[in-house]
C-alpha cells in the first residue's frame, strides 16, 4: 500500500488560462448523419485484442477517444470508444505502472502533447494506467493519479475554487481501497457537478435529482472495491439529449449501445468493473441524430402505455421515412428474469410476418425463370409431383397453382387457419397443428389424404398457413437449396441482412439477442418453428425487417432487389380478395403493404403506411387481453403522426 501512495504523482503542468466552455457544447452536430455513424465501441477485450483494435481503427482513420481497463476473474479487460477523424498527433498507452505513467506524462508534455484521458485499473497485483495524449497546448491543465478518496476530494475542492473544471475522473480499487486519477482544465465550472464513491442506488438518486434541474451525465466511471461497485460521475448543465445507463451486463451493454445508436445517440463514456462472474458496465450517451425530445417522448409514451395496458415485457420498433431508417428502439425487457433489455437489434419471432418473406422469395424465383406463378404444384409432371401423400390427388388438389397458394385461395376451408370451426361449412380445425411434431412428409400426407380443397382453387380467399408451408417446399424444389438457405442467399443477403433465421424450438435453443416469449395461457415453446418455417418460423429484428421493406417496396430511395414489373405483380390483389396479394395486404396503388402476425408469445406487424413511411413493431408476449396487435399498431401510427420535425439521418 505504501508503494501505491509513493507512486502517486502530484503534477501541476501549468496554471495558465485554457479558455471558456464553448457555447455550443452538448448541442447537435451540424452533420448529424456523419456524426451518428462515424464512431465505434468495443468491450470485453483482452490487452492483446485491445491493442489489435487500436491498430486496426487507427489505420482506418478512427481516433481513440476513450479507454477503460477493468479486472474480472483474474484477467484484465478493456472497453474503448473511437471517433472517425484525424489520427495524427495522437498517442495512446496502456499497462503502465504508476512510475512509467509519470515518465510518459513528462515526456509527452515536453513534446507538446496534452493529456486528454487517463484511466486507472487493477491488474491483480498493482495499479496500472491507460492514457491518451493529443498534440496541442498543454496550458491550463492539472492531472493527478494515485489519490485516495480524501486526497481526491481536497484536490477537487482546491481546483474548483481556482477555476478548474473536471475533465475526466477514474476510480479503481487496489487491495480493498479506492484510488482516483483525474484531469482538470482551466474553464468555467459553474454548470458542473461532480461526485465519487457512490453506491449504485446513491448514484441513481444523484443523477435523478440533478437531471430534473437540467444536468446531464457527461462521464460516468464504475469501479469495484472489495467486491462492491462504486460510481464517480460528471454532471453538466448542457443542451441536447443525453442518456446514461449503469449496472449493465456484457450483453445488456451491447444491447444498449445498439439501442442508443438507432435512437440517434453515440457513446461518450464507458466503464467496466468486476460484477462477480463477469464484467459490469456503466455508460453515457449524447444525441447527435437531430431528434427533438418532444417528438420521441410522445411516440415513446404511446408505446409504453400499450405495454402497460397489456402487460407486455418487451417491444421493438423501427421506422423508415423516404427509404431512410430514422428511428428504432427496444422497450422493456427481452427476458424479465435476467433483466435483459429489448433492443432495436433484439430478435423476435415474426409469426405470420414470415409470409411476406416467402412471397418475395417466390417472386425472385419467378424473376430467375425457375418458376411461373401459373405452375401447378401437385400431381405427375407438376412442381412437387407425387412426392407427398399416399392417395391419388383429387381434381382440386391437382389444380392448385403457386399463385393461389400465395393469395390464400388454394385450399378453401380445408386448408385454413380456423382453430375453432363452428359451422357445418367449415368443419376442419387448423391444418398445420403448430404444436404437433411431424415431418413435412407426415404433415402433407395428413392434409392431402384427408382434406381435399373445399372450393375450386382460386374462387375463395381463406387464410392458410399450410398453403405457405407448401410454398416453402416449392422454393426448396425449384432452387435446389433448403428453403432457409435460398431465402438467406437470394433475398436477405442482397438486403444486407445477416441475423434473420428460422427460430429455435426451446428456451435453451434461443439465438444470441433473441428475446424470451411469454404467454400466461400456454407455453410458447411447444411451437414447432422448423415445421412452420415458410409461414411463421422466422426470427428477426425490427431493423432488419425495415432493411427488407425498403428493398421490395417499389420506391426508388433504395434500389429494390426485385424488378418494378415483379413488384407490380407481387402487390396485385386476387379476384377473390383484392386486399391481399402475394404475401402482402395491399391497396390498389401499392402505397400500402402490410402483414401482421400473432402466435403464442408473439405479436408482430410490418407496414408500409404510404410511399414515405414504413414501420415494424414486434412484441414478446400474448395472452393478456385481446386486441394487443391492433393497439400496438395504433400506438406507433399515432406516434408517427405526432412527429413534427423529422431529422435528416439514415441509420441503415
Amino acid at each position: 500500500m505504501k508503494n501505491v501512495i509513493k507512486n502517486a504523482v502530484w503534477m501541476l503542468l501549468s496554471l495558465l488560462m485554457f479558455g471558456t466552455v464553448s457555447a455550443n457544447e452538448g448541442l447537435f452536430e451540424v452533420d448529424a448523419n456523419s456524426a451518428i455513424k462515424n464512431w465505434a465501441a468495443r468491450h470485453a477485450m483482452t490487452p492483446k485484442k485491445y491493442q489489435d483494435e487500436v491498430t486496426k481503427f487507427h489505420k482506418s482513420g478512427f481516433r481513440l477517444t476513450y479507454v477503460d481497463g477493468y479486472y474480472v476473474n483474474g484477467k484484465v479487460y478493456f472497453a474503448a470508444l473511437w471517433q472517425k477523424g484525424n489520427t495524427s498527433g495522437l498517442v495512446a498507452r496502456h499497462g503502465l505502472s504508476g512510475t512509467d505513467y509519470q515518465k510518459e506524462v513528462t515526456k509527452y508534455h515536453k513534446k507538446g502533447y496534452r493529456l486528454v484521458h487517463v484511466d486507472g485499473y487493477y491488474d491483480g497485483k498493482r495499479a496500472r494506467y491507460a492514457a491518451i495524449w493529443q498534440k496541442g497546448s498543454t496550458s491550463g491543465l492539472i492531472a493527478r493519479h494515485g489519490l485516495t478518496g480524501s486526497q481526491y476530494q481536497k484536490e477537487a475542492t482546491k481546483n474548483y475554487k481556482a477555476g478548474y473544471k473536471l475533465e475526466h475522473i477514474s476510480g479503481y480499487g487496489i487491495k480493498g481501497k479506492a484510488y482516483y486519477a483525474a484531469i482538470w482544465r482551466k474553464a468555467n465550472n459553474k454548470n458542473q457537478i461532480t461526485r465519487h464513491g457512490l453506491s449504485s442506488s446513491k448514484y441513481q438518486a444523484e443523477v435523478s435529482k440533478y437531471w430534473k434541474k437540467g444536468y446531464r451525465v457527461t462521464q460516468v466511471d464504475s469501479y469495484d472495491v472489495s467486491g462492491k461497485t462504486y460510481y464517480a460521475c460528471i454532471l453538466e448543465k448542457v443542451g441536447g439529449r443525453y442518456s446514461a445507463r449503469h449496472g449493465m451486463s456484457n450483453k445488456n451493454y451491447q444491447l444498449q449501445v445498439d439501442n442508443h445508436y438507432y435512437q440517434g445517440f453515440k457513446p461518450i463514456s464507458v466503464s467496466g468493473h468486476d460484477a462477480g462472474k463477469s464484467g459490469g458496465y456503466a455508460a453515457a450517451f449524447r444525441s447527435v441524430g437531430g431528434w427533438k425530445s418532444s417528438d420521441v417522448s410522445q411516440l415513446d409514451s404511446k408505446i409504453k402505455k400499450v405495454m402497460k395496458d397489456f402487460k407486455i415485457p418487451g417491444v421493438s420498433i423501427a421506422i423508415v421515412r423516404n427509404g431512410k431508417l430514422v428511428y428504432a428502439k427496444g422497450y422493456g425487457y427481452g427476458e424479465k428474469s435476467k433483466k435483459e433489455i429489448a433492443a432495436a437489434t433484439s430478435l423476435f419471432r415474426l409469426a405470420s410476418v414470415s409470409k411476406p418473406v416467402t412471397g418475395v422469395a417466390i417472386m425472385k424465383l419467378v424473376e430467375q425463370g425457375k418458376l411461373k406463378l401459373s405452375d401447378k404444384v401437385f400431381g405427375p409432371g407438376r412442381i412437387l409431383g407425387t412426392t407427398y401423400g399416399s392417395k391419388p390427388y383429387g381434381s382440386r388438389e391437382k389444380a392448385v397453382t403457386v399463385k393461389q397458394l400465395l393469395e390464400h385461395t388454394a385450399g378453401g376451408h380445408a386448408w385454413d387457419h380456423n382453430s375453432n370451426p363452428n359451422t357445418t361449412i367449415d368443419k376442419w380445425s387448423a391444418a398445420m397443428q403448430l404444436g404437433k411434431k411431424e415431418s413435412y412428409a407426415q404433415l402433407f400426407k395428413r392434409i392431402l389424404d384427408g382434406r381435399n380443397p373445399s372450393h375450386t382453387p382460386g374462387s375463395l380467399y381463406e387464410y392458410s398457413n399450410f398453403g405457405y408451408c407448401v410454398l416453402g417446399r416449392v422454393i426448396a424444389k425449384k432452387s435446389g437449396m433448403s428453403y432457409e438457405k435460398y431465402v438467406k442467399q437470394k433475398v436477405l443477403k442482397p438486403c444486407g441482412i445477416t441475423q434473420m433465421r428460422i427460430g429455435g424450438e426451446s428456451l435453451d435453443k434461443r439465438y444470441y439477442k433473441e428475446v424470451r416469449y411469454y404467454n400466461p395461457e400456454g407455453n410458447p415453446y411447444v411451437l414447432k418453428m422448423r415445421k412452420m418455417d415458410a409461414h411463421g418460423g422466422w426470427i428477426a429484428s425490427s431493423v432488419d425487417l425495415m432493411r427488407l421493406m425498403v428493398r421490395v417496396d417499389g420506391q426508388s430511395s433504395k434500389k429494390d432487389i426485385i424488378k418494378k414489373s415483379t413488384f407490380n405483380t407481387m402487390i396485385k390483389g386476387s379476384s377473390a380478395n383484392s386486399g391481399y396479394a402475394k404475401g402482402w395486404g395491399v391497396n390498389s396503388s401499392g402505397s400500402l403493404m402490410t402483414h401482421g402476425g400473432g402466435m403464442s408469445g408473439t405479436s408482430t406487424r410490418i407496414k408500409k403506411m404510404n410511399n414515405n413511411i414504413s414501420y415494424a413493431i414486434l412484441s414478446n408476449s400474448t395472452g393478456n387481453g385481446s386486441g394487443q396487435g391492433g393497439a400496438l399498431a395504433k400506438a406507433i401510427e399515432d406516434g408517427i403522426k405526432g412527429i413534427k420535425s423529422w431529422p435528416s439521418i439514415d441509420l441503415f
